[in-house]
């Protein structure tokens, strides 16, 4: 199916004569109601009516092959004298036929080769915003005679033309170029550019009317027209004409689309099911929209959609009829990042269901064979930037079925990326993988760990502990002290111990608690040991006086650095506490021997 227009000119009519009940009925009944859209504007002086029609290709040829049976069922229909008294003019296409007092007396053709007729070839812009001052550039033939004229027509009324048209200089001798400047009505939908010869219609052209970040991404098109319409190359021009026929279409379907949005929002919500844009035309606007990446028209059409103004066709609800569209996975394949994080993040101004999730595109959504988005990216050759962006989504979902998600062969996305040799692809994700994991809390039980130390109470040596049944660290909250020389120690005593021994010793405990007393503000957490230090092998004593003296100096200088005084001295306890302990359980071990 496709959109075109019927033109009736009746000759000594106002539209005081118009029938009861109006015309469109008629209009409708005379076609079998089969229009699925229709649209009209009316001039004044002798009635100029203009009827804008979506109707399937072959009923559209048969009004051209055979005008005449056609209007002999108008005229037929017709309960009264409105068709049957004076002169009709209709133009259907390349074709016009006259009626005079009921009869038909004039059928014929127009001569399609010649270039005698005003014709419209192209027109720049083709998407305006609300509200604006624009300046049409329209191009084709014959447009500056004196008996041709431009008009502009939007949402059932003609716009009034600003200035006159001027004619600019044009790349090719026999195309004429006419500046038609005029002002945009605050109102969402599609118009027209119409141009009259002798009084008569001729040519028109459709443009549509919508947000500012809508129209830019439709302009990417005009290119597509002009090469079309002005190509010296005939074979080239007759492969671009598909693509201008392509671009019509779409401007004309986006127009219905946005005129049932305006229309349901003007009425008072009655009788709105009859006004439901159907699945099938509005899914070709999406697939149209997303092969040529439009993130905003995409986004537009959603807010559509979830508006109610979409009929849900063969499915339950809208939800499930979007998703079986595949968007995400098409917008993978297309490589497309800023489409990918479009989806990923959209979430519909209305609720989708009372408690369910609200995000509707996810990085682990199913498609054929069982393969998310996440399978295509992963076996996908310079990919990593769409990786970046599928798991990044807001829900983590991207990460979390990295190494889950299993397809219908049983593979996960991360098997993929292994066996296509994508090790860059493993750890990014793996790198985010840890990060997640780094977020969380690391529990030590300590008992009797005091919470706060002040000046006075150390002058006074009156130390009150609370009693705390665990000391959390934040692992983000740490930062790390290096320390080469302690390490290379640790190391060397290591390689010394018997392989039986365990690895973990308490000049290892005493750095990690030493470390993990200081919280990111510089205050000072100085756990008391007492029997936390009882568990674990000790190294020999002298060893372990080299390793704890070392490990103290390193956190000692660190915390001098950062002026931290009540660091420094709880740094000092807890190495003096610790060597108490040591020299207390070694006299034991004495007495025992």
């Amino acid at each position: 199916s496709r959109t075109d227009r019927i033109v009736f000119k009746l000759f000594g009519k106002d539209p005081n004569h118009f029938p009861n009940g109006g015309l469109r009925p008629q209009i409708l009944n005379w076609l079998s109601h089969s229009p699925t859209d229709i649209e009209s504007y009316i001039r004044p002086g002798c009635i100029i009516l203009t009827v804008y029609l979506r109707l399937e290709e072959s009923t559209w040829q048969e009004l051209q092959d055979d005008l005449s049976s056609s209007l002999s069922r108008l005229l037929a229909i017709s309960d009264d004298a409105f068709w049957r008294s004076g002169w009709v003019y209709t133009r259907v296409q390349h074709r016009i036929a006259f009626i005079y007092n009921g009869q038909i007396v004039l059928d014929a053709a127009l001569p399609l080769t010649s270039r005698n007729h005003s014709w419209i070839g192209s027109v720049t812009p083709i998407a305006v915003s609300v509200s604006e001052k624009v300046q049409f550039i329209v191009k084709g033939y014959n447009l500056s005679r004196p008996t041709a004229r431009l008009l502009c027509a939007l949402e059932g009324k003609y716009l009034p033309q600003e200035a006159t048209s001027d004619l600019l200089d044009s790349e090719h001798k026999e195309i004429q170029c006419l500046a038609f400047p005029c002002s945009v009505p605050d109102i969402a939908g599609r118009g027209f550019l119409e141009v009259e010869d002798h009084g008569l219609s001729g040519d028109f052209f459709p443009f549509i009317v919508a947000e500012q970040d809508v129209c830019l991404e439709i302009r990417t098109l005009e290119s597509a027209v002009e090469a079309s319409e002005f190509s010296d190359d005939s074979l080239v021009s007759s492969d671009k004409m598909g693509m201008k026929n392509q671009v019509l279409n779409f401007i004309h379907e986006m127009g219905w689309l946005l005129r049932r949005c305006s229309l349901r929002s003007r009425l008072s919500h009655t009788d709105l099911n009859s006004e439901i844009f159907p699945l099938t035309r509005f899914r070709w606007l999406m697939e149209f929209s997303m092969d040529h990446d439009w993130c905003a028209v995409v986004k537009k059409l959603l807010d559509v959609l979830f508006d109610g103004n979409v009929g849900s066709g063969e499915y339950s609800s809208v939800e499930l009829a979007v998703l079986d569209m595949g968007l995400l996975h098409r917008a993978v394949r297309r490589r497309c990042r800023q489409m990918v994080e479009l989806l990923l993040r959209y979430v519909p101004k209305q609720p989708i269901k009372k408690g369910s999730d609200r995000v509707l595109f996810r990085p682990d959504v199913v498609g054929p064979a069982g393969l998310t988005p996440l399978h295509i990216v992963a076996s996908s050759d310079g990919s990593e930037n769409l990786l970046d962006a599928l798991t990044d989504d807001p829900g983590l979902v991207g990460v979390k079925a990295w190494k889950t998600l299993r397809d219908d062969a049983g593979s996960t996305p991360e098997d993929y990326a292994y066996l296509r040799g994508h090790y860059s692809y493993i750890n990014l994700v793996q790198k985010k993988i840890e990060k997640i994991a780094d977020t969380g809390h690391v529990v030590l039980d300590i008992p009797n760990v005091p919470t706060d130390i002040n000046s006075n109470q150390k002058q006074n040596g009156n130390l009150k502990p609370t009693k705390l049944s665990s000391f959390q660290i934040g692992k983000t909250n740490v930062r790390p002290i290096k320390m080469q020389r302690p390490c290379i120690a640790c190391d060397q005593q290591l390689s010394c111990r018997n392989s039986s021994l365990s690895l973990v010793y308490r000049p290892t405990m005493l750095s990690i608690l030493a470390i993990a007393a200081i919280d990111r503000k510089g205050q000072a957490k100085a756990p008391r040991l007492g029997n936390a230090l009882d568990r674990g092998p000790y190294c020999e004593e002298g060893q372990e006086r080299n390793v704890i003296n070392t490990t103290r100096g390193v956190c000692v200088r660190t915390l001098q650095q950062q002026n931290n005084r009540d660091a420094v001295f709880e740094i000092e306890m807890l190495s003096f506490m610790f060597t108490v302990k040591r020299m207390t359980t070694s006299g034991k071990r004495k007495q025992q021997r």
